[in-house]
């Protein structure tokens, strides 16, 4: 680096000094503190003698300057140092004053003279900047560079309207070869090229940009681009090259005194993103008709949307769009609706009588007077009005033209539906895409890209919402030396997002603050507690325990929420229920005033009642599914009751409700473990198994038991422990992992023994008689199944009786004892009569179909199956469907109906698999395999046979490994491969000798009879 001065030059080579005297020039005029300094050098790990390095390094460069002739160069300021340079001797200043005047050029129509000062200003960059390898001017060098393509863009703009496109495309050619993504400098060039007579050129820039663009971002190309490609495409006569209009004059340019002409809308934004579908539908229903129409009213439309949403941008970009529409004026108020000091009707038309040329003198005292005149004053002209931040309808009213010329725009929190024709939309927050596009425009593509995976990551931080990703991308823009990795750490903690989401005296909490204060104070109670809840979304109905008020009154409130923007409503399909939402920095807010602004005592209270209001219904749920409290013991926590018509709208389905409201209850669980209401919490989880069950949902299963599991085992809750280890025993049996499910049974048995607890009990032997019997153990399983039977009976458990009757039927039919399995499977039909449990009389009528099956009575078979099927999807039981398929399947294929059987069993089996239930599926491959037996198709035999093999080796079912194994050999017999059908003959009989005579004494005398013994 060397330095020119009256004495001639002097190079300033060390590194250090380079920085510092760069920092300094940086900030010409200003002092630079030495803290900032020594970031600078060091970066955020400054050794402990910096500040008198930083003091030696000023000291050689006073004495270099001084030796050039400028002593006075670099003075002493409060805290730092401070260079001083003369106006115009620094090319940053002098390029910043360029621009400026080229700007101002632009906008008065003196291109020629906009054009000079923008060469002149681009000329002043000779090369790059001397960074000496810190982060903080690699930083201001990005700044820098980024400025400077935008003033690139800006004089190429200029340069078209001069017709100078053909020496624009080699210097654009370049840039966009630097900066592919940069999609402004890529439309430039297109637009040069096309003037150029190079058409197919300019297409394969758009083409080549727009690859990029979704290979690298996974995002189209923006609009201008799009519609630039298809003006081209068409030959758009508006694209060809036109003199550039003179400039106006200022006495030109001035309306006549007697029309004036206002213009009061606020700058466009620059960087406006997003919205393109909803400024389309307003701006066609903005527009003045071009015929008369039937009726001749005012148009009107509102925008409403939640704090920061972006609806005043939207409004000011609608305006401008709209403003060639209406060549006699535009006007615009903000009225701080939600202010403590909001504008008054009075006061709005008072400026705008103003604007529209009527002395202060004349404007009228009274309300009615003054909006009679601004309506004579408006009449017959063509005059947008736009209302901005509006808070009711009344505000509105005394603003409305008489004349259908006019049109107005109006934009407030709520939803303004009261205007007479007014169209209503709503503005939502950005999604990925638009959020990525406004982030990229203000914080720089190079920053962006150079770090993707962490923008996109901060961008789901600000949840699209336009005000907290303009303050992130400020910040950003204002601190080079941060990386977005940095701030994302800062934004990542909930309770210290809101506090990073300011910047220059605009923050995300401050608008959220005006909303608030405006609640009433229930409102208010309630917004704070909707935080607690850990749910992506919630139904209506917690409101009532939140507040402790009937559900009505808590409804009342909730609406108030809605009104207000603070919580959202889903879109569900139609007949479901309604869901509700918080947008993820208004629940961070929510959180901060509920520890603001309330007691724990508050807080733990509100939310047990919410606890417990999610245990009601979802008791509730079970006793309607199974026709009353059956198959599960309860605990002593306190219910939070909703009224009858609260529950009856819920439930009207039970486990369509269940898998609604899955991840509230799983959160419900959670959170009641911890506050430490272990009862809640077992009980909790023990009741939502109805749903796991239904709908295989293992992981929930298990995730919610092991929580309440360590929380009533760290309360010394002994019945609790109980259940939730018989659970989690029956949780291993559906996954067949009958190994793990022994001591779990075994440890709950035990338990609920030493408390004395019959029904829990009885039912931990009928699952434990369910493991006897599917590992051949007949007799053990009859006996635990009566002693189970003892103990439902004696609590009046008729569903888990009736479960227990169902495994007894199963053993008669292991044993072939058809007329008992009927007798009892009949009469468990008439037991269910009294109760409404959908899901027992399904599984009783797919084992009464069994039977016969058995007794080869196949058309009865197939009905009572084809009617369990139609019965099981009426109500979401998975897996009972994949029973009753592979049943009916199995009377199909008996019938010789094997296409139709085949079907069946396949969409069975894959339905099994899908949902990890290899028992089944090892049982429908056995089935598959003997009707392929049955048609002399002995390889697909063989190999359906071999796969379910597998299954039941992994599980250690004897009786089922048998049984495949003969139907292997006989798959072998088939294809002549006589040593290796004996031998898996031989290898069944031997597994014969471990079962009970009774389960296998037909199979035993069949293979024997195989082997000639």
């Amino acid at each position: 680096m060397t330095i020119e001065g009256p004495q001639g030059p002097v190079t300033i080579a060390a590194p250090r000094q380079q920085i510092i005297l760069a920092m300094l020039l940086f900030e010409a005029n200003r002092p630079v503190p030495v803290d900032r300094l020594m970031e600078a050098v060091w970066g955020m790990s400054p050794p402990a003698t910096a500040k008198g390095q930083i003091q030696i390094c000023v000291s050689i460069l006073r004495r270099l300057f001084a030796e050039a002739g400028m002593p006075d160069m670099i003075t002493t300021a409060p805290a730092g140092y401070l260079a001083q340079v003369p106006e115009g001797e620094l090319d940053l200043r002098v390029f910043d004053e360029l621009v400026r005047s080229a700007r101002k050029g632009t906008a008065e129509g003196r291109y020629p003279e906009a054009d000079e000062d923008f060469r002149m200003a681009l000329s002043l960059w000779r090369g790059e900047i001397t960074t000496g390898g810190s982060s903080v001017l690699q930083a201001v060098e990005v700044r820098l560079g980024e400025q400077r393509l935008a003033v690139t863009e800006e004089w190429a703009e200029v340069r078209l309207l001069l017709g100078g496109h053909q020496e624009l495309v080699g210097e654009l050619m370049e840039l966009v070869g630097e900066h592919p993504l940069r999609e402004r400098l890529r439309a430039k060039l297109m637009l040069a090229l096309y003037r150029s007579g190079r058409q197919a050129e300019a297409l394969e820039v758009y083409r080549v940009g727009r690859t990029l663009l979704v290979d690298e971002l996974g995002i189209e190309p923006g609009d201008e681009l799009r519609q630039l490609e298809k003006a081209i495409l068409s030959g758009a006569a508006e694209l060809s090259a036109a003199p550039a209009p003179a400039a106006m004059s200022p006495a030109a340019a001035m309306p006549p005194a007697v029309a004036v002409i206002p213009r009061l809308l606020p700058g466009a934004v620059s960087d406006f993103t997003g919205n393109v579908e909803l400024v389309q539908q307003v701006s066609a229903h903005l527009l003045p008709p071009s015929e008369p129409t039937a009726n001749p009213g005012v148009r009107i439309a509102t925008i409403s949307g939640k704090a920061g949403v972006g609806k005043t941008t939207l409004a000011v970009h609608l305006g401008h769009e709209l403003a060639e529409e209406y060549p006699d004026g535009q006007l615009f108020i903000r009225f701080n609706g939600l202010s403590a000091s909001p504008v008054t009707p009075e006061q709005a038309l008072e400026r705008f009588l103003r604007a529209l040329g009527v002395p202060g003198n004349s404007v009228p005292a009274g309300l009615e007077e003054r909006a009679e005149l601004y309506r004579q004053s408006v009449a017959d002209r063509r005059i947008l009005v736009i209302l901005d931040d509006v808070a009711a309808e009344e505000q509105v009213r005394w603003l409305l033209p008489g004349s259908p010329s006019c049109a107005v725009l109006v934009t407030g929190r709520s939803r303004l539906a009261g205007l007479p024709g007014a169209l209503t939309v709503e503005v939502d927050v950005l999604d990925s895409e638009h959020a990525m596009k406004l982030f990229v425009k203000i914080v720089g593509s190079a920053r962006v890209y150079a770090e993707l995976s962490k923008s996109l990551e901060l961008i789901a931080l600000c949840g699209g919402l336009p005000i907290a990703l303009r303050i992130a991308a400020a910040r950003l823009a204002a601190r080079p030396h941060w990386t977005v990795e940095q701030f994302v750490q800062r934004l990542v903690n909930e309770t210290r997002r809101l506090d990073e989401l300011v910047h220059g005296g605009l923050g995300v909490r401050a608008h959220l603050e005006l909303t608030f204060e405006v609640l009433s104070e229930t409102g208010r109670r309630l917004f704070r507690r909707l935080g607690m809840l850990e749910t992506a979304d919630f139904p209506g109905w917690v409101a009532a325990p939140l507040l402790g008020l009937d559900p009505d009154d808590a409804g009342e409130v909730l609406d108030e929420l809605v009104d207000a923007q603070f919580v959202d409503v889903e879109k569900v399909a139609q007949g479901r229920q309604i869901r509700f939402k918080l947008h993820d920095l208004i629940r961070a807010y929510s959180r901060e005033r509920l520890v603001h602004d309330e007691t724990p005592a508050d807080r733990i209270g509100s939310l047990t009642r919410t606890l417990s209001a999610w245990l009601f219904l979802t008791e509730e749920a079970h006793r309607r599914e199974y026709g009353g409290d059956h198959t599960l013991i309860h605990g002593a926590a306190e219910r939070f009751p909703l009224p009858g018509h609260v529950v009856d709208r819920e439930l009207t389905d039970p486990i369509d409700w269940y898998e609604r409201e899955r991840y509230g209850i799983i959160a419900a669980v959670q959170q009641a473990a911890g506050c430490g209401l272990d009862e809640l919490c077992w009980d909790l989880a023990l009741t939502a198994v109805t749903l796991f069950e239904a709908r295989s949902y293992f992981d929930d299963w298990r995730t919610t038991h092991e929580i309440a599991l360590t929380e009533t085992q760290r309360a010394g809750n002994k019945r609790g422990e109980a259940a939730m280890q018989h659970s989690l025993g029956t949780l291993r049996l559906f996954e067949q992992r009958f190994d793990e499910a022994a001591p779990r049974l075994n440890a709950a048995a035990s338990l609920f023994h030493e408390i004395g607890d019959t029904h829990g009990h009885a039912l931990v032997l009928r699952n434990l008689a369910f493991l006897d019997r599917i590992q051949g153990r007949l007799e053990s399983a009859e006996a635990r199944c009566h002693e189970a039977l003892d103990g439902l009976r004696a609590v009046g458990d008729n569903i888990g009786e009736t479960h227990v009757l169902n495994s007894l039927a199963q053993i008669h039919v292991d044993r072939g004892q058809w007329d008992e399995a009927e007798k009892l499977l009949t009469h468990i039909l008439s037991l269910l009569d009294a109760t409404d449990s959908r899901r027992v009389r399904a599984q009783t009528m797919c084992r009464l179909a069994d039977v016969h099956m058995a007794r080869h009575d196949h058309a009865a078979a197939e009905s009572l199956y084809a009617q369990t099927v139609t019965a099981v999807r009426a109500y979401g039981d998975e897996v009972g469907e994949v029973y009753a398929m592979h049943g009916l399947g199995s009377a199909l294929a008996v019938q010789s109906r094997v296409d139709e059987a085949e079907e069946t069993l396949l969409k069975a089996q894959s339905r099994a698999n899908y949902l990890a239930h290899r028992l089944m599926s090892g049982r429908i491959g056995v089935t598959l395999g003997r009707m392929y037996l049955d048609v002399l198709k002995w390889d697909r035999a063989l190999d359906a046979l071999t796969q379910s093999l597998g299954i039941f080796s992994e599980l250690d079912m004897s009786t089922w490994r048998c049984t495949t194994l003969q139907a292997i050999g006989d798959a072998y017999d088939g294809l002549g491969e006589e040593d290796a059908a004996r031998m898996a003959w031989r290898e069944a009989l031997t597994l014969t000798g471990e079962l009970e005579p009774a389960a296998v004494g037909a199979l035993v005398e069949d293979l024997r009879k195989r082997l000639g013994e």
